[in-house]
């Protein structure tokens, strides 16, 4: 590529691109420039750019000139004119509501090769119908200024008396009102200066009817070229469009160089530049920002009223500077008449939602083919790359036809996308993914490369769904997803605290979303701390990421349970059994944000059962009535974190203080010295076969079990004051995490007995995995300690290792143990040994496991929102 390209030459004006190569639309560092006669090389002008694209006005027609940058020269010819005419001497006046006669007539008067000049001031028109051969020039301080009355735009007809297509609107052959510029059937057109084309869109009631007709008519663009060959447009500023700004329609060899396009960003379709159904378009060093795509490539689409159904082909767009639109470069989601070889080349995008966005669906047609974007930077870009073939467009974009994910028969409706290749590319603050593909199931998108993509996120980001169409998760922090497509990604890197985090996203909040519609109650529906676990995970992920589904998932499970009186299915307060108490917490959590009285009812009804709840003498709960005189692990968990919530919710200062205490009298009568870790019972009266007639403890340790004791820490300390209460907590988990970390597997995770890596059948359980993951990641974000790095190494393990996929293709969590506990239970004498928790059988996909799992996840969602 040369240093100095020149790109388009008039009579009067010439624009260059310097380095174009190496530099996107701004230059690295400014050059200064000097144009002189070739001749004599006397300098006629000279200055200094800081734009890869500029332009040069003030020029002598069919003159030889030399631009010359440092060492880099280039010489250049301006065109012949064969007349040069002011349009004030065809009657125009800057006095004048409307100009549209005079201009018209010095339009239609003036010869082929003729150049008409707009000077200084503001020029009001109506629409204007330009014709072959014709060079319009504005001053850098003209402009032409559309009129607000509609009554005085012409209306142009869907079809021509020969059938031709004349008017369009999206894709279809409509009537639609003429353009401030329109040019139909023209050849060897130029628009030229550095004045302003503002079509008057905030004028008048354009914007007010975006979607609707007016006299049958749509609303008109600001530049219009239908069937035109040869059209040249630069260094002017379009702005304030009624709709579209820049609209070509079954036009060939056009360029648009060092052009500002711009529009209010509440303006309805104010798409940039819209080449539709063209061929050979180049978009050259132009500043898009408006309040649509900034460029959306089209092919017309299938319609009753008939489409156009013309093939876009061979569109380049080079340093281009993007900001602020929906998409940077958008193809569709007309593009029946297909879409091939379009080249994006070292531009730039900031704040577009989308960077490359291709959008079709069912219905469409067409196919996308050779699309190439390479050299590009993205700032606050939402989503860089998107492909969707389930767009929802039209009054059918919902329906079954379009939105079904299951495979459909191929026909002639069918949209097809290949052959896309995205390569050196940086994009910083992404919001959702790195790249997002939704191929059809009957037609996958094929041969998708990413090359040298580097992707860092926005740290505020929030999740959204990173294409248009039904049953999309939001996604924040998402790497590439692709389903139904055929991607190849070499050198992806992503720049943040994990590589993984972006990948796992999205995949993990759509099965936690699954599990929570298609969970059943665990026991039939009665209370149950089974339920509290999905509860508490989804309290955790509502909490995190704001969005609705979470809450709603609560509600509706937590309603199935508890009646408008506050009863509670099964519920029987003198079976004293403290496993029920967890779903307590969500009855609090959704009493003080809802004015419905059954959720601080029921509550209510929990408290008055642990205020009368039998107590080993040292002072915590039994665990259950039939369990009388035995702590274990697991009731610190049930009980404590709930009656402390309940005491902060409602004025109860003394239930806060209690919780505390008996946390702390708990760990006390189940810590073992020797191992460092607690044991999972222990039995006040000594009486029971499996404990130790000396410390009264159970026989081994098991991991669920010390999982929950590690939750209650965590989670108990986040309601404490300072004070001796809380130091005494934070160093229990202090002492935990540190012998817990020396326990992990190599690869992150906790065996089922977890001092025991020498037994035979010993394994990586996912429910104390999980559990301890959360802790580790809870506690270093109150502050209690340097712990996530082990939290998220335990969590990821998790994801990569335990993970399976079912018979239907769902994704499940393995080797979760379905329940482990001491003395006699459906048959069976449990003698706490290390054995014993060995034999327990495996659930996938339990509660006990998958509950923890999503307070984890939510515990890393928070750091990365942090």
């Amino acid at each position: 590529m040369n240093a100095i390209e020149l790109l388009a030459v008039s009579a009067r004006t010439v624009t260059f691109a310097v380095f174009s190569g190496e530099n996107k639309y701004f230059l690295k560092a400014p050059v200064s420039w000097r144009l002189a006669t070739e001749n004599t090389g006397e300098t006629v002008a000279e200055g200094v750019s800081e734009r890869t694209v500029f332009s040069i006005n003030g020029l002598e027609p069919h003159t030889a000139y030399r631009l010359v940058i440092g060492d880099e020269a280039l010489d250049f010819v301006t065109a012949p004119e064969t007349e040069f005419a002011d349009v004030a001497d065809f009657g125009a006046s800057l006095q004048s509501e409307n100009n549209a006669v005079a201009i018209q007539k010095a339009i239609d008067g003036l010869p082929e090769g003729a150049t008409l000049y707009f000077g200084p001031g503001v020029w009001k028109s109506g629409p204007l119908f330009l014709k072959s051969g014709l060079t319009l020039m504005l001053d850098p301080e003209a402009v032409l200024y559309g009129i607000a009355d509609r009554d005085q735009y012409p209306i142009l007809p869907a079809r021509d008396e020969n059938g031709r297509v004349l008017g369009t609107w999206e894709g279809v052959a409509e009537a639609c009102y003429a353009s401030l510029l329109t040019a139909i059937e023209a050849s060897d057109i130029a628009i030229v200066g550095g004045g302003v084309i503002d079509a008057g869109g905030d004028r008048g009631d354009w914007w007010q009817w975006a979607k609707e007709t007016r006299n049958g008519a749509r609303r008109p663009r600001s530049l219009f070229f239908n069937h035109c060959s040869n059209v040249t447009v630069t260094g002017v500023t379009v702005r304030n469009s009624p709709s579209w700004m820049v609209h070509p329609v079954f036009t060939a060899d056009m360029l648009v160089a060092d052009v500002k396009i711009e529009s209010d960003p509440g303006s309805p379709n104010t798409d940039g530049f819209d080449p539709e159904c063209c061929e050979n378009v180049r978009m050259r060093g132009i500043h898009f920002s408006v309040g649509d795509d900034c460029i959306a490539i089209k092919a017309g689409k299938r319609d009753p009223k008939g489409g156009l159904d013309g093939p876009t082909r061979n569109i380049r767009i080079e340093n281009c500077f993007m900001e602020r639109g929906h998409g940077g470069v958008v193809i569709g989601s007309e593009m029946s008449g297909t879409v091939s070889g379009v080249t994006v080349a070292r531009c730039e995008m900031r704040d577009t939602d989308r960077g490359l966005r291709v959008k079709t669906r069912r219905g469409r047609g067409g196919f996308v083919s050779r699309i190439l974007v390479e050299d590009c930077d993205m700032d606050n870009v939402a989503s860089p790359f998107v492909m969707n073939a389930f767009y929802f467009c039209d009054a059918d974009g919902k329906s079954d036809y379009v939105q079904s994910r299951a495979a459909l028969p191929v026909d002639d409706r069918t949209p097809r996308m290949s052959e896309i290749t995205f390569r050196r590319i940086v994009a910083r603050n992404v919001h959702t993914s790195a790249a997002a593909f939704y191929g059809l199931p009957e037609m996958p998108i094929e041969n998708v490369t990413i090359e040298d993509y580097t992707v860092s996120y926005a740290p505020g980001a929030e999740a959204q769904p990173p294409v248009m169409a039904c049953g999309i998760d939001p996604v924040r922090h998402g790497g590439v997803i692709a389903e139904n497509a055929s991607v190849t990604a070499r050198n992806v890197i992503f720049v943040n605290e994990s590589a993984e985090e972006p990948y796992y996203r999205q995949a993990l909040l759509r099965y936690c979303d699954e599990y929570a519609a298609d969970y059943r109650a665990y026991k039939g529906g009665s209370l149950c701390y089974e339920d509290g676990c999905l509860y508490r995970g989804l309290i955790a992920l509502y909490e995190t990421t704001g969005e609705a589904r979470w809450f709603d998932h609560l509600v509706r499970h937590v309603n199935a349970q508890v009646d408008e009186d506050g009863v509670m299915n099964g519920y029987v307060a003198d079976d004293f059994n403290i496993d029920n108490i967890l779903s307590g917490r969500a009855l609090i959590w959704l009493a003080r944000r809802s004015n419905d009285p059954r959720y601080r009812k029921a509550a209510d009804q929990l408290v008055a059962q642990l205020a009368e709840h039998p107590r080993v003498k040292e002072g915590p709960h039994w665990h259950k009535h039939r369990y009388p005189e035995q702590v274990w692990l697991d009731g610190l968990y049930m009980g404590l974190p709930f009656k402390a919530e309940y005491g902060l919710a409602f004025d109860r200062p003394d239930l806060v203080t209690e919780a505390a205490n008996e946390l702390l009298t708990g760990l006390e009568l189940t810590y073992d010295a020797e191992s460092r870790l607690y044991r999972h019972a222990y039995d006040s009266a000594r009486a029971q076969p499996w404990a130790d007639k000396d410390t009264g403890q159970s026989p081994a340790h098991w991991s669920r079990a010390i999982g929950w004791a590690a939750m209650a820490m965590v989670d108990l300390v986040e309601y404490l004051p300072e004070g001796e209460q809380r130091s005494q907590i934070i160093a229990r988990w202090a002492a935990l995490a540190e012998r817990l970390a020396a326990l992990a597997t190599t690869d992150g995770r906790w065996l089922q007995v977890p001092d025991r890596p020498e037994l035979g059948g010993n394994y990586p359980e996912s429910s104390a995995t999980a559990m301890f993951a959360y802790a580790f990641l809870k506690a270093d974000r109150l502050g209690l300690g340097a712990t996530a790095g082990t939290g998220r190494k335990a969590f990821e393990s998790l994801y990569r290792n335990a993970f399976k996929i079912d018979d239907s293709g769902r994704r499940v969590l393995g080797a979760i143990v379905w329940v482990a506990g001491l003395g006699g239970f459906n048959g069976q004498y449990r003698d706490g040994t290390p054995g014993y928790y060995l034999t327990e059988t495996l659930n996938p996909d339990d509660i006990k496991g998958v509950g923890p799992f999503m307070m984890g996840f939510a515990e890393l969602l928070a750091r990365s929102q942090s």
